[in-house]
């Protein structure tokens, strides 16, 4: 689900937003509180499940026809066992806490990125876990962009008219609307699942997920507030609000959760979020693709790939969706690089950074052939 534009009403009192997103060919909503309604109205009637089931198997064959829905904060068991066709969920974006925020507006912002990370290793395996909108000039914009790009999932914002940060959202928004989406959804990194990344100390959030030839990790800093049950609320932690470190390693990436991407285990990697698995073309030439660096999702742009050798000539052959500089790793400088049937420039340099730029060509994907 790939909304290209969003109309957003948002009730201030309520801190309730009720989002309509165009699609290409749907319409998505997010109709957010408005789901458990069955267990208050049938609490003194009987027939909580059957109505429950033939609302549920309504609005699903409605949904399979005109729309697409996201149902934020939609966690009773009525929606859980019978409404998740056709429907993602999440947990609720917070600009700021009604109550108050004791760290400014940046506290609870790590506890919804944790949420949405540990919630999808269960709601992951029958459903599309969604991570909610964000505001692009919030305090936090970039942080929650950063997982927005990687969560497998919509992307979608709930900016003011006139408060929009056009620079971040392009990272995210290719111009005909559409996103670099992930193949799986994202989940937490084997080394954090049993920790306390939101007021540990010591723990940083990693997050993974896979592109069709590459894989993703994301790192972030939610120390600094978590959830505080004697008092059944949020409590601040502020001697835990610090930079934080730590080890990003391909192995943090699974692999064998798609078959394309399961070879890849244990075999040589590049990079540093972004592992690319490389390719040894000839007794010379390495190759590894990495994707476009203005994009947050770089390697999300890679749609195929293929490698060649014929007669001592080595050939790359890439599809790429999306416009900006692509950014590989060739060991080798190409003799020449083709793109979209013409010779275009590139810049190598000798430590195997290969650059060059690719127009937008209106949604189509971008041809390249790269030879040694």
């Amino acid at each position: 689900m790939c909304p290209t534009t969003a109309l957003v009403l948002f009730d201030p009192d309520r801190c309730r937003s009720y989002q309509v997103g165009l699609g290409d060919d749907q319409m998505y909503l997010d109709l957010t509180g408005s789901i458990p309604t069955f267990e208050y109205a049938c609490e003194d009637h009987r027939g909580r499940v059957q109505l429950a089931k033939a609302n549920y198997n309504g609005l699903s064959q409605s949904l399979k026809k005109n729309f697409g829905l996201i149902a934020s904060m939609e966690q009773c068991n009525d929606f859980l066992f019978l409404a998740t066709k056709q429907i993602s969920i999440g947990d609720d974006f917070w600009f700021e806490d009604p109550i108050g925020d004791p760290m400014g507006k940046y506290w609870l912002q790590g506890v919804h990125m944790i949420h949405c990370s540990y919630n999808s290793i269960w709601q992951g395996q029958f459903l599309q876990p969604d991570w909610d909108m964000f505001q692009s000039d919030h305090l936090c914009a970039e942080f929650h962009a950063g997982s927005r790009a990687i969560c497998g999932g919509p992307v979608y914002v709930s900016d003011k008219v006139g408060h929009h940060n056009f620079d971040l959202l392009r990272k995210l928004v290719l111009p005909d609307g559409t996103i670099l989406r992930c193949q799986h959804y994202p989940l937490p990194t084997r080394d954090c699942v049993f920790e306390n990344p939101l007021f540990d100390g010591k723990t940083t959030l990693k997050i993974w997920n896979l592109n069709k030839f590459a894989g993703v990790v994301g790192a972030f800093n939610c120390q600094g507030a978590g959830w505080y049950p004697e008092e059944h609320k949020c409590k601040a932690y502020p001697q835990c609000y610090k930079p934080m470190s730590g080890w990003v390693s391909p192995d943090d990436v699974e692999w064998e959760q798609k078959a394309p991407t399961a070879e890849f285990r244990g075999a040589e990697q590049f990079g540093i979020f972004t592992f690319s698995l490389i390719h040894k073309l000839n007794e010379r030439t390495k190759f590894a693709p990495i994707g476009l660096e203005n994009m947050f999702n770089s390697g999300g742009a890679i749609e195929s790939l293929k490698y060649e050798s014929n007669g001592g000539v080595a050939c790359v052959r890439i599809k790429i969706k999306g416009a900006g500089k692509l950014l590989a790793y060739s060991i080798e400088k190409p003799k020449e690089i083709i793109l979209n049937g013409k010779e275009d420039k590139f810049e190598w340099t000798d430590i195997g950074s290969l650059k060059f730029e690719v127009p937008w060509i209106g949604g189509e994907l971008s041809d390249v052939l790269i030879t040694y």
